[in-house]
């Protein structure tokens, strides 16, 4: 049914046109495979996404225990347990805001910056004076820049299905009208990001719209984010199982039409380079979804801590039925939660994961028996939910890998002691200074008191890591000297040093904090001082090893299995042991990164060895007020969409490139072409592809093109450069329309 768009619609910011760079617990069958994200081996270049993707049963079912398919504060309805002077209950219209609260507690306590909803209400339908849509209630609980887009969803007892608008909608018109007296706007499937959406699009499912079936009818939903590689995808996938079963479709038919809708998912997400994808796919049985863990990885599939559980419940049912004993204690009453629990709720990435988890406190599990509460019976239907129950479905959360939570460049700049994801920021003490002519520029040690030290801790130590840094040692010490560690209360949680004694260069993690040196250790013998040197250390918890790497081969692994958490400073130059400040370096530093996860060999050895595909939005090319852009990944016949169009006829692109070597000089080179008349402009490595600047070490870059043909289509690509070699990856293609004459 056709409505007008949300008044919340103020809180997605004005659009813009960016052209960016970039059943139970079943055991998984034989068939069911994952990859391990990032096969490339480049997921580190990319910010990390920390997703959700929860089913908030919003909208249809019962309102009371004793109906199929309750979930709690579903329509808003409650009863307050007082009476109107005809006697009649007297309820309250929460729902919308419980549910929503539930939400933004989760993104709050798991710090997240996405969420995927199915069974939401979004936007006002036409006509309503009262009741609120779950996306009005969510914006109004999260700060401004977090925006919305949604997709409709129809309902099996509308008479048809609603063709697709034409013009751009963040917040889709199509779909069936949200019920219940609380509520307004269309059921929907949703994506809520911190940050600013720039460009969307959905897939119809086509599945059958039939008054005399079970299951709605939908689509998958995808959008760019300003800032983000990665692109973010949801879908709700009907399962027409029952319908089959009793008669209302033919053999075979619901394995047919459940397969087109994984088919239809696989094909969208398969167009990004870099995706998350979350959703209801309602089935346990993992076979039936081999496609998606064939492209991506699956987030809860794995453990990644000790005794942290795989697979775990996503979705709580229960029988709907009253007890069998008409005389007994909970006679009337209702059956509670803890019938049956399953997995149908999933989330993917292209990425790989740091961690994930299916949040099951979120998830209904009152105990609705009249012994428990004795006014819940089918005359009174006065049943109460948990103060923590949002819904039959839990949440599943993950992170992605992404790049350094902290990344000091320590190379004299105004940035040198800040950068990362985590907003960590360094400052000097003693006599640290900078050292402009050596490799590129470098932070100065003395050896006595010079630090680089925030006031809190750049990783948990008790969870996976990686750090790492260039480093050369003072040819002329005989000290032991601690590049990198994070305080504990009397040891460091852990270090990364030279180690005078034998010339070794070594990773080590304390059993615990305290007093003496009690310290798992990665020994790598052959230190060479006076010698600029890439180490890196990784400590994976769910394998209980630490390693140590020198310019990116592994050198040493060694067992860690007693996790503690330093949960102090992190600090550049020197380590803390028995409580004391301990083995000041003496030398040069430079390029200290933390990751929130444990590389891979090959992705340690790719980062010290080889340039990256530029990667970091944006370059705004501004179009008229209210086109979207159509996205880096995407072309103009991928979704039947218009590119986005620049605001100019010599645009100026722009690209973040990185050396492994903060000494070397890189640049960009760019390739542009012509989508409408099939013309090459620039090409990679030849005259005129080159950008404007080369930077030291890493930067942004950018070029401006020759003067393009009005109206025209293009599209363009990037790839890092150096004296030496041009053979590195490539960024994705880019598209974008000229501007009319």
């Amino acid at each position: 049914m056709r409505r007008s768009a949300a008044t919340w619609l103020r809180r997605v910011a004005p659009a813009l046109v960016a052209v960016a760079l970039l059943g139970a617990h079943a055991v998984p069958a034989a068939a069911v495979t994952t990859t391990p994200g990032d096969a490339a081996g480049n997921a580190y270049t990319r910010d990390s996404v920390r997703a959700a993707t929860w089913n908030m049963c919003g909208e249809a079912g019962g309102e009371y225990a004793s109906a199929p398919g309750y979930c709690p504060w579903r329509n808003g309805k409650t009863n307050t347990g007082q009476k109107d002077p005809a006697g009649n209950p007297i309820y309250e219209y929460l729902g919308p805001e419980k549910k929503m609260k539930g939400v933004a507690k989760l993104i709050n306590e798991r710090n997240l910056n996405a969420v995927m909803l199915q069974e939401v209400c979004a936007g006002t339908t036409a006509g309503d004076t009262a009741g609120s849509s779950h996306l009005d209630e969510l914006a109004a609980l999260l700060p401004d820049d977090w925006t919305f887009a949604s997709a409709g969803v129809t309902r099996p007892d509308e008479p048809y299905e609603e063709p697709e608008r034409s013009e751009v909608e963040l917040i889709d018109q199509e779909g069936s009208d949200c019920r219940g007296p609380a509520l307004t706007g269309t059921l929907s499937i949703a994506i809520a990001v911190k940050g600013q959406i720039t460009w969307k699009t959905e897939k119809a499912f086509h599945t059958p719209v039939d008054a005399g079936l079970s299951m709605n009818s939908g689509s998958v939903l995808c959008v760019e984010v300003a800032g983000w590689e990665s692109h973010l995808c949801t879908t709700h996938i009907s399962n027409f199982d029952k319908d089959e079963q009793e008669g209302r479709l033919d053999q075979g038919k619901a394995k047919e039409l459940y397969d087109q809708q994984i088919a239809t998912t696989a094909d969208v997400v398969k167009k990004f380079p870099s995706v998350v994808l979350g959703g209801d796919f309602n089935t346990g049985n993992r076979d039936r979804i081999q496609t998606l863990y064939s492209l991506m990885a699956e987030c809860d599939q794995r453990s990644y801590l000790p005794g942290d559980a795989a697979n775990e419940t996503t979705k709580f049912n229960r029988t709907n039925e009253t007890l069998a004993d008409p005389n007994g204690p909970d006679a009337g009453g209702y059956e509670s939660y803890d019938d049956t629990e399953s997995k149908i709720d999933y989330l993917f990435s292209t990425g790989g994961f740091t961690g994930c988890d299916s949040a099951t406190e979120y998830g209904d599990r009152t105990n609705y028996r009249l012994t428990a509460q004795p006014q819940c019976t089918m005359a009174a239907k006065n049943c109460v939910a948990g103060d923590e129950a949002y819904s039959d479905h839990t949440p599943v959360y993950g992170y992605t890998q992404g790049g350094p939570t902290l990344s000091w460049k320590l190379d004299g700049s105004a940035d040198a002691t800040s950068g990362g994801s985590g907003g960590h920021t360094g400052v000097r003490t003693g006599g640290a200074d900078w050292a402009p002519a050596e490799h590129g520029g470098a932070l100065l040690l003395d050896g006595s008191d010079d630090t680089v030290t925030q006031s809190g801790p750049a990783v948990n130590t008790a969870q996976s890591f990686t750090v790492s840094a260039w480093i050369k040692v003072d040819p002329l010490t005989t000290a032991t000297s601690a590049v990198l560690s994070q305080d504990g209360e009397r040891i460091s949680g852990m270090i990364l040093w030279y180690n005078a004694t034998d010339s070794s260069w070594r990773f080590g993690m304390p059993r615990a904090d305290a007093d003496g040196w009690s310290v798992d250790q990665a020994v790598a013998p052959g230190a060479v001082k006076g010698e600029w040197t890439r180490l890196t250390g990784v400590y994976d918890a769910a394998a209980g090893t630490i390693s140590l790497f020198v310019n990116g081969s592994k050198k040493a692994t060694s067992a860690h299995t007693a996790r503690w958490s330093a949960s102090k400073s992190f600090v550049v130059g020197r380590d803390l042991v028995n409580g004391a400040h301990n083995a000041h370096f003496k030398g040069h530093v430079q390029r200290v990164e933390a990751f929130a996860y444990p590389m891979r060999d090959d992705q340690v050895a790719s980062y010290a060895g080889s340039m990256t595909a530029p990667t970091g939005k944006k370059t705004a090319l501004q179009g008229p007020e209210g086109e979207l852009s159509q996205g880096c990944h995407v072309s103009l016949d991928e979704f039947g969409n218009d590119f986005g169009t620049t605001g100019s006829l010599t645009p100026t692109l722009t690209a973040k490139v990185r050396h492994p070597d903060p000494s070397k000089d890189v640049w960009a080179e760019f390739s542009l072409w012509d989508n409408t008349s099939s013309t090459q402009i620039l090409t990679l490595g030849t005259p005129g592809s080159r950008s404007l600047t080369t930077v030291k070490g890493q930067g942004t870059v950018s070029l401006t093109v020759p003067a393009l043909t009005p109206g025209h289509s293009y599209g363009w690509r990037v790839r890092t450069a150096d004296q030496t070699t041009n053979d590195t990856p490539v960024s994705a293609n880019c598209h974008f329309r000229a501007p009319a004459a």
